[in-house]
């Protein structure tokens, strides 16, 4: 005869077992069902704001505005999950005009693979990030209207750059001060445009217009001149390794003769719609501000500048609602660049003035 206990004990193993089994069974129901905890959206899946507190020695990468060597920071917020998501990286003073013009200098986030991974940030390792350059008002104005840019030619276009906005808890890691939240934006890595597109970035010295995908071209010079920028270069730049100036090039690799390369533009705080008080239009086209408009395109791509005005004008009304729904501009910003917008969308309404105001104007 069992003493009880070893009843007891037999009756709470067969408990034990059988609660094994269950959950074994769950598990693996589960596991057939994808039942699986759901990574957080991809950095730039979406255009929703993400509150972020950025930890570096800010007052430092200020004052040594020679240096533009990395600092250790600390990137801290809550992702999609509600989940507290702490990241390593280096942060680096980067560009050349807005670190002579302002305080706070656009800066580029570095990340190391293993650490981002899991997170929105996953497959990124070098990030571009737009500050608001200056504590007035008006400089959060001019890129909240430059990070709407990109949007608008995210509607025109895949080869286009997506961006990320920002509000931004700058705290300096030698003294923990802490300024008020500032608005900032990230900007895709043009590697991550070659991809999504299935192509690869390309480094070259110069590129003849022939060779860039003639429908892009026209679509690109006419939303130039519709923003009013004439602040690029796509055939050739200042860097006589790497073409160009304010625009990134994409296409099939290896490069093989008859490829078509594909021009991606960035950095529209010099345009007219932007209109920032530093800027001022290069020198050599006769412009004496930049709110002025001048075609820049090239006449090679005048065979597809039909197609691109009608596609760039059935865009119409998403580009002005951008600007109308964009909480942080201001009432008077926006009736600015609704009334600049509509100036530029004139001559694409009328095909006569369309042909005397571009196409006539086109670079051979």
């Amino acid at each position: 005869m069992k003493h009880p206990y070893h009843r007891s004990v037999l009756s709470c193993l067969r408990s034990l077992s059988l609660a094994l089994l269950i959950v074994t069974a769950f598990s693996a129901q589960a596991q057939e069902n994808g039942a699986r905890p759901e990574k957080p959206a991809k950095l730039f899946s979406n255009n929703d704001t993400l509150q972020v507190t950025l930890t570096a020695p800010w007052r430092e990468l200020v004052l040594h505005t020679n240096y533009e060597g990395d600092y250790p920071a600390k990137l801290e917020y809550i992702d999609d999950n509600g989940n507290p998501v702490s990241l390593d990286l280096t942060v680096e003073r980067r560009g050349v005009k807005r670190q002579q013009l302002c305080r706070y200098p656009p800066i580029r986030l570095r990340f190391k693979k293993e650490e981002v991974k899991g997170t929105a940030f996953r497959g990124q390792e070098s990030i571009k990030m737009v500050t608001h350059c200056e504590k007035a008002s008006r400089y959060q104005q001019y890129y909240v209207t430059e990070m709407l840019i990109y949007r608008m030619y995210n509607l025109v276009t895949d080869y286009s750059f997506r961006v990320r906005p920002l509000e931004v808890n700058y705290v300096d890691s030698k003294n923990g001060h802490s300024d008020r939240p500032r608005f900032a934006f990230l900007i895709e890595d043009d590697s991550d445009v070659a991809k999504r597109n299935g192509l690869k970035k390309l480094v070259i010295p110069r590129v003849s217009p022939k060779r860039l995908d003639p429908k892009l071209g026209s679509e690109f010079a006419v939303f130039q001149y519709l923003i009013g920028n004439v602040d690029w270069a796509v055939v050739s730049g200042p860097d006589p390794e790497e073409c160009c100036h304010n625009v990134k090039l994409i296409a099939p690799r290896p490069l093989q003769d008859g490829d078509i390369i594909y021009p991606i533009p960035y950095d529209f705080d010099s345009s007219g719609l932007v209109n920032a008080d530093y800027a001022a239009p290069p020198n050599g086209l006769g412009l004496s501000y930049v709110t002025q408009r001048l075609y820049r395109g090239f006449c090679s791509h005048n065979d597809t500048m039909e197609q691109a005005r009608q596609w760039i004008l059935s865009k119409e009304s998403e580009m002005l609602s951008l600007i109308d729904d964009e909480p942080l501009l201001s009432s008077s910003k926006k009736r600015q660049a609704n009334k600049y917008l509509d100036r530029g969308f004139k001559p694409l309404k009328d095909p006569e003035d369309f042909e005397k105001q571009l196409i006539q104007k086109c670079r051979r």
